[in-house]
């Protein structure tokens, strides 16, 4: 039965929620910086790695100094600060300062290749850079790559550059200090980059309007507890959107640079997590990992997966291994600014829904619109049809940075998500395939996510990823490319998945491409398998 507040436009299959919510005017840095003279003696941060608990005063404190002092380096309107950073006590440090001064902050992950930080070099030209150690000589080669000249500013000991520990001096008048004002509320707040798996990242600028919107949808959802653990670094939206909405609540967020199946079992029992947020490969590690005995996850109210699917085992593993836990999986697009459709916990109907729709990413939320287009005719699908899902958006980005997002749009101005999907009739949404990863095979579309499905239910099959090997009479053959679980003891050959494919699918869907079995995937920073990396591997005969 449809949400009462769930709306359709003329009955032509087009949803929206309203939005009750007016974002204030002065934006991110203001409200920011009251908040955290609000929150000044609550804890902000647990840095795991020291077992220093950090209050809002002491990170204000810092942000206003760094602030102080990127400001007398005279950075024009428009110019850019970048971060490259793993998950550490100062990261966000820059990241709020360069909001208390109204400039835009682009985040670069450390795992990156030099290809795509100079890539993302010549598209920000970035004036000051703050970066970890580990990455100095690689940002180095980007910046000359790019042609870039700017000052790199080191979390920790240097030599060459200037030392972060220079921006947390006392300054005489840091007691004066106000945020500086924005122009308006579509100004950009951040420029995140889409994640590249199918091509060179883009600079997709988010605006303050943005972020506040997606933060006030999160916290309206009673999912952010009050502590947050999350592996995402600011490279992701969904790491900026917790923080937004944290910063806001006066929640704490626990920093721990690198993740590990067992450790992150008691680091919810030790700082009594109530919020995580993992991206599905990390939810697999955590529960191939298995439980430890004895250990308490009681405060865990909220455990949300998201950046890609996780098949349905996984997902319904993690919940008996969780009782009391809602353990479900979001949807949502750095073009959106972050959340596209997910589980309200505080809405009775929406976590029953939860519980009974497991392949669901959850409902629509509020302030978008959407419609699902079939891509023969472009009509718009009824319940159960699958078809492009293309949203309008009170949080749609500003654009692409200095590139056209013309071809984003359909001729309508609906954003085109690039994702297959479909709804029932309670509106639950469920997610089938990207458009750019189906595969055509003698002109029927071929989703890898259907045959990932099946191989996955096989008992042996860990994790399972389809790519196309091309042909030239037929298009593209689906590869299966496979990680064999521990017991399967590699028992298993090409042949006998193949035969068990063959005996539950048609003709056209039959891995004609092979079968290959691995010891790991590459991953994108953001955590998602990278489909682009295994092609680039199965056509050079890598694999």
């Amino acid at each position: 039965m449809q949400d009462k507040n769930i709306t359709d436009k003329n009955e032509n299959y087009i949803f929206d929620v309203p939005l009750d919510f007016q974002p204030n005017e002065n934006g991110l840095g203001r409200l920011f910086f009251r908040n955290m003279r609000r929150y000044e003696h609550s804890i902000a941060q647990y840095i795991v790695e020291t077992g220093e608990e950090e209050t809002y005063g002491t990170v204000l404190k810092r942000s206003i100094r760094t602030a102080s002092h990127i400001q007398s380096r005279n950075l024009a309107k428009g110019d850019i600060i970048v971060i490259c950073s793993y998950n550490q006590k100062y990261a966000v440090v820059p990241f709020i300062a360069s909001i208390f001064l109204a400039i835009p902050v682009a985040s670069l992950d450390p795992a990156l290749s030099l290809l795509d930080i100079s890539h993302l070099m010549k598209e920000v030209r970035p004036k000051m850079l703050f970066i970890v150690p580990e990455v100095v000589e690689l940002i180095e080669d980007s910046l000359q790559e790019a042609g870039v000249e700017a000052e790199i500013v080191i979390f920790g000991k240097t030599e060459k550059h200037t030392e972060f520990s220079t921006f947390l001096e006392p300054l005489e008048d840091e007691e004066d200090f106000t945020p500086r004002p924005i122009d308006t509320l579509s100004d950009t707040a951040v420029i995140l980059f889409s994640s590249g798996t199918t091509g060179l990242p883009k600079g997709i600028m988010i605006s303050h309007r943005s972020l506040l919107i997606q933060s006030h949808i999160l916290l309206k959802s009673n999912n952010l507890g009050a502590v947050t653990l999350s592996y995402a670094t600011l490279y992701w939206i969904s790491s900026i959107v917790f923080l937004v909405g944290i910063l806001q609540s006066g929640g704490a967020k626990v920093i721990h640079a690198k993740f590990d199946p067992i450790k992150i079992w008691h680091l919810i029992e030790q700082y009594r997590v109530s919020t995580l947020f993992l991206a599905p490969s990390m939810a697999i590690s955590m529960i191939k990992a298995g439980r430890p005995d004895n250990i308490n996850t009681t405060s865990l109210w909220c455990f949300l997966i998201g950046g890609a699917s996780i098949q349905q085992k996984y997902l319904l593993d993690l919940r008996e291994n969780l009782p009391g836990t809602f353990v479900f999986q979001g949807y949502g697009q750095t073009e959106v600014a972050g959340i596209l459709s997910f589980f309200n916990t505080s809405k009775v109907k929406e976590t029953l829904f939860l519980h009974y729709k497991p392949k669901s990413v959850g409902l629509i939320v509020p302030g978008t619109k959407y419609r699902v287009v079939e891509l023969e005719t472009g009509r718009n699908c009824g319940p159960n049809q699958q078809g492009e899902l293309r949203v309008k958006s009170n949080s749609l980005m500003n654009g692409y940075y200095n590139k056209d997002s013309s071809e984003t749009y359909d001729e309508d101005g609906w954003l085109r998500t690039g994702d297959i999907v479909y709804y029932d009739e309670d509106m639950c949404f469920y997610i089938v395939d990207r458009i750019k990863e189906l595969l055509k095979f003698r002109s029927f579309h071929v989703p890898p996510a259907m045959l990932e499905q099946i191989i996955s239910a096989h008992p042996a099959v860990a994790q399972v990823v389809v790519i196309g090997v091309p042909d030239e009479e037929d298009g593209d053959h689906p590869m299966a490319l496979i990680i064999l679980n521990e017991q399967s003891n590699g028992n298993v050959g090409e042949n006998e998945i193949r035969d068990y494919v063959e005996e539950r699918v048609p003709d056209r869907l039959r891995l004609r491409g092979g079968v290959k079995f691995l010891n790991s995937f590459p991953l994108t920073p953001s955590g998602k398998i990278s489909r682009k990396d295994l092609r680039n591997l199965v056509m050079k005969g890598e694999i």
